[in-house]
């Protein structure tokens, strides 16, 4: 008997082990959310150097939420994305993800301004497509990987060599004729 009671213990405590919860800043949540706010895209760009300046940014961000929900995340759990600024391409990108991942009437989007953020917002929705969208997910990333995506879409940094800057200019010492007359110095290249 004994022992049939530590191995329910012992299933209790490893079956509550993972309950599920997922929150992506780390705060305090249940097994009902999939919470990627505040700041959904800050927070997934933290661990991903995306360069200001990059194009197809919404579709980077969307690539980044979506690997995580469907990692972490799992079907009937709410879905809350978070933008702090309402950017548009927080806009597109959450579009991207509440598409991929809930039924359309699920959604709803609700305006969370402060005197901060003016124009910060919130998606909510319920998981509803993880394992379709996991499917697509992988599929895109066998196309071109996110990696691939970042580089190829980054701004393009060119760098001058130092054989092609213009050389500096070496001039001497001050001389009569530049002091009293006004005339040019003794520069040379």
């Amino acid at each position: 008997m004994k022992l049939t009671s530590k191995y329910i213990a012992a299933l209790l405590i490893v079956s509550c082990g993972k309950a599920g919860a997922v929150s992506l800043s780390g705060g305090a949540t249940d097994d009902s959310v999939c919470d990627l706010s505040p700041m959904t895209n800050y927070r997934l760009t933290r661990s991903v150097f995306v360069a200001a300046g990059s194009s197809n940014v919404p579709t980077i961000y969307a690539r980044l939420a979506l690997r995580f929900v469907t990692k972490e995340c799992k079907n009937n759990q709410i879905l809350i994305l978070h933008s702090e600024d309402g950017q548009s391409d927080d806009d597109r990108a959450f579009r991207t993800v509440t598409t991929e991942l809930c039924g359309a009437a699920n959604v709803q989007r609700e305006a969370t301004p402060t005197p901060d953020y003016p124009y910060s917002f919130q998606l909510k929705c319920k998981l509803t497509k993880l394992q379709e969208a996991s499917v697509r997910l992988a599929a895109a990333e066998r196309e071109k990987s996110l990696d691939d995506l970042i580089t190829e879409n980054a701004p393009i940094h060119r760098q001058v060599e130092s054989e092609e800057a213009a050389p500096k200019k070496e001039c001497g010492k001050l001389t009569f004729g530049q002091l009293f007359l006004g005339m040019g110095g003794r520069c040379t290249n």
